[in-house]
């Protein structure tokens, strides 16, 4: 009987064995089963509406750069011009400036003549003899002839003292200049007075145009201040009355 309870007892250990053997077997498997892959679909990405804007951007750059530089050159073009009719502007007015002074200074000269010719008519206090014996001959001759105020100015001229200031520097400034010129060995210089505002120079030539050679070298000298000459003269002898 104890063997019966027994061998029962084995069997029933046994058959409980295998399943819990095959139990743990199966949960073992299951356990190292590998999880099923859910595959989830991505929404692809749109990138053609973002290339569509960068490529609008691009272009509306295009069309700025390309309308500045036009601008640019517009304004480049328009300054140029400006300039040109600017600079013709200036070169009509300078012409135009030059042909009025042209013109004031023909008007002065006939003013100045006519001025010259209105004194001539004025009356005289000296003589012709009185005037004649202001200068030796034959310069005597052309003092005589003077008329109006010329004649009172080289009469008075004469008259008044030594200028031992102005006049002695002028004098010597005429007379040095003269006499070292290359055509100085050309002339006499019979004499060379100067009391302010005047200089009377008298000169025989020798050699035709010698004087004239000479006054254009004067007239290029600082001191040179003269605006105003009375002359006569004949074939060799030279009278000149100057005024500052």
């Amino acid at each position: 009987m104890n063997s019966l309870k027994a061998l029962v007892l084995l069997t029933i250990g046994a058959i409980l064995g295998y399943g819990l053997s095959s139990w743990t077997a199966q949960s073992h498997q299951e356990d190292l089963t590998y999880p099923a892959v859910r595959l989830i679909e991505t929404p692809t990405i749109l990138k053609a509406p973002q290339q569509q804007e960068t490529r609008d951007q691009q272009e509306q750059t295009l069309v700025v750069a390309q309308a500045q530089a036009q601008v640019t050159n517009n304004q480049t073009v328009t300054l140029a011009v400006d300039d040109e009719a600017l600079t013709q502007q200036y070169l009509d007015l300078r012409a135009e400036h030059q042909q009025l002074k042209d013109k004031y200074k023909k008007s002065k000269r006939k003013v100045s003549s006519l001025k010259y010719q209105l004194s001539e008519f004025d009356g005289s206090v000296a003589t012709d003899e009185e005037m004649e014996k202001l200068a030796p001959e034959p310069f005597n001759l052309f003092l005589s002839a003077f008329r109006g105020k010329t004649r009172n100015d080289i009469y008075d001229f004469h008259r008044k003292e030594d200028d031992l200031d102005w006049g002695y520097n002028m004098q010597n400034n005429i007379s040095d200049f003269v006499q070292t010129h290359y055509d100085g060995m050309n002339i006499d210089l019979i004499s060379v007075i100067c009391k302010q505002p005047y200089c009377e120079i008298l000169v025989t030539e020798k050699q035709e145009d010698a004087w004239n050679n000479i006054i254009k070298g004067l007239l290029t000298q600082p001191w040179w201040k003269f605006s105003s000459t009375n002359s006569s003269s004949n074939n060799v002898s030279i009278y000149m009355f100057l005024t500052q």
